[in-house]
């Protein structure tokens, strides 16, 4: 802060002593050049050469004027070749930096047509080089002027390219007075030219840091508002005049469109974060219809386009889940020993923001885990299937889902006929595995959205979404065929299932379907009293 209220100090002395009719001359003669000679070393000082020999070589020619205009040094083409080193210094510094294709910034070039035309004026002679050369400059500013009004702003790009276009206004207006032979020392216009060398300096110097500040910014509009007051009085020819105003006004307008395109991007960015962070509050287990990593892994692939609309995939290695599509562009995500990346469909044009990989990562962790504690609560550790408390969570989803949509709900019962046999002949880990194959049976048996219940011992209840009577019929046939079709050794004869089903509407309430099970139960119970082996229609 120090250093931008000493600028600005500066700034105010170097605007008084300009303005001050006693003192304007000696401005002119004195501080212009000192004010280019001070600004180059500096650049020069911190590696930014072509920028610095530019203003430097400038500082020598203004000096050297200064000198021949005391008598101190004789007239001659001598004194040209600081200016024109200077101008190619600029004209390489600025080659070197990559621009656009300029679209907004093309509102500047009736400064350079109006640069072009004081060039025709005969009574220039060689000073027509450099109006030609000052349009020139400010068709190459153009591409590098339009950053400034795409993704972020440029703060240093926005000052130096104010203080070189005060420079370029200040020669094409001095040309204008020069033909017209109405320029004394001391003009206004040499202000111009004091604050573009200023400008310029400061502003390498702010891009070179990465930072944007407000007094450079200030500094930047005051001196664009500040063009025209210097070149709007009398006996200043209408041309100058004009350019003056022009190139203030589109210019301050211009910056202050380009401030206001990065609020808007900065307010964007905030509801992003906002959605992002309120997406991720929201992720767990209790909003999929299943506890499934993998209805985890979508809902953070949401979440995470908010900030990265090009996320395509996310995926994590050692759950061997992956949701969306695996791309050769890819983010890796810290999860604590866990390999997990986010996959991109292209690449980053610029950084992640802060601590969003690790944010991720953490929830995504903390939910994983809630399922893994979910599944081992809700499910039943020998087949895989949901227990009684997983069905009393999950059926109101199902519910709400079959109102919602409509659909019929069919409620099945299952019963693996003579079970008892079985264990009390074979012992209970033969048992366990045929309720492990049936268990086996029912999950590639049933879809996304049904339920699939160890209900008891050897009962297993079956929640089909979308089916009525007859189709969980045709469900639990197939079940019966691979049942049967199906070994567990030393067993030598064929396992066998009954059924009873009831339901096959569109249920009004969770009751009903408690009633459901009953009556399934009770056909059931009529398929074991009449042979076995059978599926029953409550």
């Amino acid at each position: 802060m120090a250093v931008v209220a000493y600028g600005l100090g500066l700034l105010a002395l170097l605007l008084f002593l300009g303005l001050f009719p006693p003192t304007a001359p000696w401005s002119e003669r004195f501080l212009t050049p000192l004010v280019a000679l001070g600004g180059g070393v500096f650049l020069l000082r911190q590696r930014q050469e072509p920028w610095g020999l530019g203003l430097l070589f400038l500082g020598l020619g203004d000096l050297a004027w200064t000198l021949e205009d005391l008598k101190s040094l004789p007239r001659g083409l001598y004194l040209e070749f600081p200016y024109l080193v200077g101008y190619a210094a600029l004209t390489w510094a600025l080659l070197k930096i990559p621009g656009e294709k300029p679209r907004l910034s093309l509102l500047l070039v009736p400064l350079a047509i109006l640069g072009l035309a004081s060039s025709l004026k005969p009574e220039l002679g060689i000073d027509r080089i450099y109006t030609v050369w000052d349009a020139l400059l400010l068709l190459l500013l153009l591409p590098r002027l339009e950053p400034l009004f795409r993704e972020r702003l440029l703060g240093g790009r926005a000052l130096w390219g104010v203080g070189l276009l005060l420079f370029l206004v200040a020669d094409m207006a001095y040309a204008f007075l020069e033909a017209e032979g109405t320029y004394p020392t001391g003009h206004p216009v040499h202000l111009l030219w004091t604050l573009g060398y200023f400008l310029l300096a400061l502003g390498v110097m702010e891009e070179a840091s990465g930072k944007a500040s407000f007094p450079g910014q200030a500094l930047a509009l005051g001196g664009l508002f500040l063009m025209p007051v210097l070149l709007l009085n009398d006996p200043t020819p209408w041309g100058v005049r004009i350019m003056a105003l022009y190139g203030g006004l589109v210019g301050g307008l211009g910056l202050l469109y380009a401030n206001h395109l990065e609020w808007r991007r900065t307010e964007e960015k905030r509801l992003r974060w906002t959605r992002f962070l309120e997406e991720l509050a929201r992720l767990s287990p209790r909003v999929t219809q299943t506890l499934s990593p993998e209805a985890v892994l979508v809902g953070a692939l949401e979440a995470t386009r908010h900030l990265l609309p090009q996320a395509v995939g996310l995926e994590v290695r050692g759950r061997r889940g992956l949701v969306g599509e695996r791309t050769p562009h890819s983010l890796a995500i810290p999860l604590n020993g866990d390999t997990a990346y986010l996959y991109l469909q292209s690449p980053l044009e610029e950084s992640v923001p802060p601590g969003f990989l690790s944010l991720l990562g953490e929830r995504i962790k903390q939910v994983l885990r809630q399922v893994e504690w979910g599944t081992l609560a809700l499910t039943d550790p020998l087949t895989g299937l949901l227990n009684r408390r997983g069905l009393e969570a999950e059926l109101p989803k199902l519910l709400a889902l079959a109102r919602r949509y409509q659909a019929p709900i069919s409620v099945v019962m299952l019963d693996i006929d003579r079970f008892k046999r079985v264990n009390d002949t074979y012992g209970h880990p033969v048992g366990d595995e045929v309720l492990k194959l049936l268990g086996r049976i029912l999950q590639a048996s049933v879809r996304r959205e049904d339920l699939a219940v160890r209900y008891g011992g050897e009962e297993f209840l079956l929640f089909l979404y979308g089916a009525d009577r007859l189709a969980a019929k045709e469900v639990v046939e197939r079940i019966r065929y691979r049942f049967r079709h199906q070994r567990v050794d030393p067993i030598p004869y064929p396992l066998t299932l009954s059924a009873g089903i009831a339901g096959g509407e569109v249920p009004e309430s969770e009751a009903q379907l408690e009633d459901w099970v009953l009556k399934a139960d009770y056909a059931l119970l009529r398929a074991k009293e009449t042979g076995r082996d059978r599926v029953t229609m409550a």
